[in-house]
């Protein structure tokens, strides 16, 4: 056994030891087991989709459309490569600068690197896809499957190539403030992309070649797509002679430039390069007074001025705020069958306007779920506050509920303005609207002081929640969801449409009383394991 071999073999014997140890707390067995639901429904998920994929491709092909798998492959590499990104931290949670400070050879280092890039989820999706394209090969065109097996594990190594150097650039913009400022452009950008493409396709039809400027070019750039790496897998596969060669070769250029691109990246990387914003000009340090906010004492004014300026810092998480809005915007803008869809049995616009307080509430988890997560080493600075927890965690709550409370207001109003929301229906909605934010409030104090975690913002694996607080949000959003449809259900078969408002006030009442002692019982939890949360939110 190599020395280099016995210090990763000796690294991974503490990291499980550490795991184990762990486990003698109870929030931790808790969050083991959260987790464990959590990938157990994840790993159906995804073995539901590769079963699409293989019946996709089988039936493609017994017709005779096997345009169908080049779709098929473009998926796999848009999913591989920035599903990632887009749902950044669910990814492995290495950091890989750390790895190169062990005394391993870059070579090590390097095949570690790739290695582990398998163990995303998104990598293991696109694996599967691949193998359920290559069965469905295997079945209808036996020929093409010896071919086609190599073809398209040369292709899923160009993905871990591609998937590693793209993260890694990506973790190099995150470590700057301007570079996570333009990324989170980049996610928007991201976000945006398949509304814009769903709006052009309900209205390419209607519309010529004079009235889109673009379209020559996009027509231009489907003829290109054979010589894109997805492209190039296709034809390697089902082409025959000179152009399979010549796809085959392709794709092999374009493994080696990856390749290329990632050893120079994993080097700088493994020599220890660093990034910053480099030196700033000091200059004379102005102090600003606070706010003071009416009606609320300057302490709890303070806090609330800390979570603006702290999520003013959290490009990442505006952008996820800010993307229900996105989508309001490109639903209240939509004419014909997208609209019809939201707009339940001729009410206007009462469907859209649930429908999207519904995907407001979902967002609130990405905020209170972890409520001290950008504090990090600042929650030692609670210790020697002499302000009560449960004033620190009610401040929170407002300035986290007043955002949601703005983005409603700006959708509730659009929605009146421009069409009818009958006024029963759209009290209803707002005061389910602040029920379920107090109960998402209240749940999210709880399982911050259970399961903190630093929110590091230059890591790109990096999650403003823990897995666990993810996963349960599923136990609170889940029961929520399915009384407010019992109670919709109820009043539109029985034609009660008095019955969702009685009921909302009802269910705030005893929300509101609910909230006030899980507020108690969090602070009480907070007191008890300070110490440890603070370890937890500093390391």
């Amino acid at each position: 056994m190599t020395g280099e071999t016995a210090s990763l073999l000796l690294l991974l014997q503490v990291r499980w030891q550490l795991f184990v140890n762990s486990l003698r707390k109870r929030n931790r067995r808790i969050e083991v087991l959260v987790q464990s639901v959590g990938i157990l429904f994840a790993a159906l998920f995804v073995l539901g989709t590769g079963i699409g994929i293989f019946a996709g491709s089988l039936t493609a092909l017994q017709a005779r459309q096997t345009w169908v798998i080049g779709l098929l492959l473009w998926a796999v590499f848009l999913v591989w490569q920035f599903a990632p990104i887009l749902f950044e931290g669910y990814s492995p949670g290495i950091n890989f600068r750390e790895i190169a400070r062990y005394p391993v050879s870059f070579r090590t280092y390097f095949v570690l690197h790739c290695v582990y890039g398998l163990a995303d989820p998104a990598a293991i999706t696109g694996l599967l896809w691949i193998f359920a394209i290559w069965i469905a090969v295997l079945i209808v065109h036996p020929v093409w499957a010896l071919p086609a097996a190599g073809v398209l594990m040369v292709f899923a190594v160009f993905n871990v190539f591609c998937n590693r150097l793209l993260i890694g650039l990506l973790e190099r913009f995150q470590s700057t403030r301007k570079g996570r400022e333009r990324m989170a452009v980049i996610l928007l950008l991201m976000m945006i992309m398949p509304q814009l493409i769903q709006m052009i396709s309900f209205n390419w039809n209607r519309m010529s070649a004079m009235a889109i400027p673009g379209r020559l070019i996009l027509f231009r750039l489907a003829a290109l797509n054979h010589v894109s790496p997805p492209g190039a897998v296709f034809t390697a596969i089902s082409g025959a002679g000179v152009e399979q060669l010549g796809a085959t070769l392709l794709l092999l250029a374009y493994v080696g430039a990856a390749a290329l691109l990632l050893t120079r990246h994993s080097r700088a990387v493994y020599l220890g390069e660093m990034h910053s914003d480099g030196p700033r000009a000091r200059g004379e340090l102005k102090v600003e007074l606070g706010w003071k906010i009416p009606g609320l004492d300057e302490i709890t004014s303070a806090v609330i001025e800390k979570e603006f300026r702290y999520l003013r810092q959290n490009a990442r998480l505006l952008v996820q705020l800010i993307y229900p809005l996105i989508i309001f915007a490109v639903l209240f803008s939509s004419r014909g069958a997208t609209r019809k869809v939201f707009t339940f049995g001729g009410q206007g616009s009462t469907g859209l306007l649930g429908m999207m307080t519904g995907f407001l509430l979902l967002g609130v988890a990405n905020m209170s779920y972890n409520t001290f997560g950008l504090d990090r080493e600042g929650f030692g600075r609670w210790l020697l506050s002499p302000v009560k927890l449960q004033k620190i965690l009610l401040a929170k709550n407002i300035a986290q509920g007043s955002l949601f409370v703005t983005m409603y207001v700006v959708v509730a109003g659009l929605t009146l303005t421009m069409s009818h929301v009958p006024l029963l229906h759209f009290a209803g909605i707002t005061v389910s609207f602040v029920t379920v934010l107090i109960i998402q409030m209240g749940a999210g104090n709880l399982f911050s002081a259970w399961w903190p975690k630093k929110v590091d913002l230059s890591q790109m694996a990096s999650r403003t929640v823990s897995n666990a607080a993810g996963y349960a949000s599923l136990l609170i959003i889940g029961p929520v969801g399915a009384l407010i449809g019992v109670i919709t259900l109820a009043a539109y078969f029985l034609g009660w449409s008095w019955l969702p408002l009685v009921a909302g006030l009802l269910l705030l009442a005893v929300v509101i009383k609910l909230y006030f002692f899980i507020l108690d019982r969090a602070a009480g939890y907070i007191h008890d394991h300070i110490e440890e949360i603070e370890q937890t939110l500093s390391k």
